[in-house]
């Protein structure tokens, strides 16, 4: 090779070697521009996701442009910092009108639910009147952030929910919020629109299905709610539990008058079952309207046994009392209504400390157990006599244990982000202020869910005590009614000429559900709801006792 050919080969290598660096330069001006906004395409940081460019697509198409701060803030989403990004919103969006648009307040609430406070997020995006003007990127991020079988929406307040919401996340999330809501006789038609917009065969039919057959038996429309309640009793998917439709189908069949359908399904009630004692008692009263209030007496000597104070209520005293005053049982009928003043009076007194202060001991412990799954009456031992009869199975009771405990959660979160704050985050002055507002804001919430919790107790106390004097005004009457009776008995024997009757009664349990013991001095559970009562002569025998025996 000839030095003439090595000298080109050198041009051609040093022209080569220019073109590579003027190209190369002008690739990374190219994605200056790119990252400045100037370029013709976003350009993704190392390890981005596909999708992540998305957002500062959104922010450009509602802003136009992104500030620095702005900039920083989209990095920090990017990247899945979430905290840092909610340190970063202040400064990135205080006092602009897109904080106060459809999407800004979409997207700060957004950042709210990742960093897991997410029932103050979600009732924050709900209030947002016009959802449909929110960036459909951020839509679509908050129907994969919470789809309608999340847990939170089981803590939403159903008065936040807004129509144009349900285009968003789907009638699941609206059943699932509004289907929580108490819907009056009045309220039937609104339910029915709600059915219609359900899927056959959902659990979201189920359950307003369930309303609605509420709703009717409140309208005293029982003919379409028992049609209702027996389709529901056969759809699957149902949230509802047997033993409740099971109940609430003996009171349609009561309350229409076919009293030996009703006592069939009353008698279906198991006694492992937290209706059992209504059930129990509901049976009585089936008895006694059929006339044959030995079986009324047979049940509730069951029923007011010690044993079941706390989970038994005044009216079974009435009942009782009825009863053995139908019978002529003069001496029982003053011995129950004694055992009502020796029972309810200290109860009525606990019940009335519980409507002056209801963070009790016995109310704190079972709130507690309460929020950590299903509890029955029978699991609260002897606090259960401390606390009003239907505590476990309130519904608003339990939302709203379950609402509190959700925010008690997101007012640790708030905590645990104001402190990781104070090292970073932000470099606007006075922010762990603004941080701070907020962290007292959620804690603020959860201390008025659980101030919600305790006037629910309040609230269930005073009900009882308002059923407690109801039914002592009542057994004021069978006093009256058994003092007449007893000043007119030579008269009632005398029309009898003689002539007895006998009525033989038995509460209708089976053998099979007896169990005997040795300790004749022990009380066992299954020896209960096994007795019948002979009342030989009836009100011919005045002032005597009927015959009661174990099966």
């Amino acid at each position: 090779m000839t030095k003439s050919n090595l000298k080109l080969i050198g041009r051609a290598s040093a022209l080569a070697l220019v073109a590579s660096l003027a190209t190369s330069g002008a690739q990374a001006d190219d994605e200056l521009l790119d990252i400045l906004g100037a370029g013709g395409s976003q350009p993704k940081a190392q390890g981005q996701k596909a999708d992540e460019s998305l957002m500062r697509r959104a922010l450009l198409k509602s802003m136009g442009k992104l500030s620095a701060e702005q900039n920083i803030f989209v990095s920090f989403i990017d990247q899945n910092q979430f905290d840092k990004a909610l340190y970063q919103w202040p400064s990135a969006f205080e006092g602009t009108s897109f904080a106060k648009s459809p999407t800004g307040r979409a997207l700060n609430a957004f950042v709210l639910f990742k960093n897991g406070i997410q029932v103050t997020a979600l009732e924050q995006l709900l209030m947002i009147d016009r959802p449909k003007e929110v960036d459909s990127y951020l839509q679509q991020a908050w129907r994969e952030m919470a789809p309608d079988n999340a847990p939170v929406w089981a803590a939403i307040n159903p008065s936040v929910w807004h129509q144009g919401w349900t285009d968003v996340f789907g009638i699941g999330a609206e059943v699932r919020v509004r289907g929580r809501q108490v819907y009056a006789a009045t309220d039937a038609e609104q339910v029915r629109e709600l059915i219609k917009k359900t899927q056959v065969d959902t659990r979201e039919r189920a359950w307003l299905s369930w309303q609605l057959v509420i709703a009717l038996a409140q309208g005293e429309d029982a003919g379409t709610a028992g049609k209702a309640l027996a389709l529901l009793m056969k759809a699957p998917n149902n949230p509802v539990s047997e033993d409740l439709m099971t109940m609430t189908a003996a009171r349609l069949l009561f309350q229409n008058g076919f009293l030996d359908a009703a006592i069939k399904y009353y008698q279906r009630i198991g006694k492992k079952s937290d209706y059992w004692f209504d059930a129990q008692e509901e049976m009585a009263w089936a008895f006694i309207r059929k006339g044959e209030p030995q079986n009324s007496i047979a049940i509730t000597k069951t029923l007011v046994a010690p044993n079941f104070a706390a989970e038994v209520g005044p009216e079974t005293f009435f009942l009782r009392s009825l009863s053995q005053l139908k019978v002529c049982d003069y001496p029982s009928v003053v011995e129950t209504l004694n055992s009502f003043r020796n029972r309810f009076k200290p109860r009525v007194a606990t019940l009335k400390e519980l409507t002056e202060r209801a963070d009790t001991e016995q109310v704190k412990r079972t709130v507690q157990k309460m929020k950590s799954g299903s509890v029955k009456l029978t699991d609260l031992g002897a606090d259960a006599h401390k606390l009003p009869r239907y505590t476990t199975r309130d519904q608003v009771l339990l939302q709203n244990v379950m609402t509190e405990k959700a925010l008690e959660k997101e007012a640790q979160i708030a905590g645990t982000l104001y402190a990781r704050s104070l090292e970073g985050g932000t470099g606007q002055v006075g922010f762990q202020a603004r941080l701070e507002d907020f962290k007292k804001a959620v804690e603020a919430r959860a201390q008025a869910a659980r101030s919600a919790t305790y006037a629910r107790i309040k609230a269930l106390a005073e009900e009882e005590i308002t059923e407690v004097t109801g039914m002592l005004q009542k057994l004021h009457i069978v006093e009256a009614e058994l003092l007449q009776q007893i000043s007119i008995a030579d008269r009632v024997i005398g029309a009898t000429k003689g002539t007895s009757s006998v009525k033989s009664g038995t509460t209708g349990s089976q053998a099979k559900d007896t169990v005997w013991f040795p300790a004749e001095s022990e009380t066992w559970f299954d020896e209960y709801a096994n007795y019948k009562v002979d009342i030989k002569k009836g009100c011919a025998a005045a002032g005597r006792s009927g015959a009661t025996t174990k099966q």
